[in-house]
């Protein structure tokens, strides 16, 4: 919502100075943030993230979320990585996740965990991805499924990073599990996947 306002003002004649002044106060915060001086990081966000700026309000919910620069408050966090969230935001949108998934900031909703994994796996989100062959391998807030949860596990692997390692192993750990014909499922999902 913060982006299409500032994309409104201008369009309509504004200057780049308000988004110039809203990525110089996310890129102040991460300095700060990689300093360690988290209440200075929470100083640059919390301004932009009531504006609406779903990548501060990722950052804002990260902070309650850690108790950095604030104390500890899983319900603030949820508040603020909901807001991103809602947004599209798929950092916020596999944080949201996280916390339905482990009762955090709200009572667990395992449901609400997968619509919110998936949201952010769509966008990319290797975490999130994994988190869903998580969820498919255990059957928690799905249905078991070990064809889909090898194949999050594979997309996930595909990409840059440790969790490509970590869902690698998850996928090698399953696939001993599966039977021959789970493990043919599987590659034809993920080459109708396109992968």
């Amino acid at each position: 919502m913060g982006r299409i306002l500032l994309l409104a003002m201008l369009l309509l004649g504004g200057t780049g100075s308000a988004l110039a002044g809203m990525e110089a106060g996310l890129e102040a915060g991460i300095e700060a943030y990689k300093r360690g001086d988290y209440v200075a990081a929470r100083a640059a966000w919390a301004p932009l993230a009531s504006a609406g700026d779903a990548e501060a309000q990722y950052y804002l919910g990260h902070l309650h979320a850690k108790g950095e620069g604030v104390a500890r408050d899983p319900g603030q966090a949820l508040r603020w990585f909901r807001a991103a969230a809602e947004q599209g935001e798929p950092y916020g949108q596999f944080a949201l996740g996280y916390l339905y998934e482990h009762g955090l900031g709200a009572a667990p909703d395992l449901a609400a965990a997968v619509r919110w994994y998936r949201a952010a796996a769509g966008q990319g989100n290797l975490a999130a991805r994994n988190n869903l062959g998580l969820m498919y391998e255990h059957g928690r807030g799905v249905a078991r499924d070990y064809v889909q949860a090898y194949a999050w596990y594979a997309r996930a692997a595909a990409g840059p990073g440790l969790e490509p390692d970590r869902a690698a192993g998850n996928q090698a750990r399953l696939a001993a599990r599966m039977t021959p014909a789970e493990r043919a499922a599987a590659r034809h999902l993920l080459a109708d996947w396109g992968y």
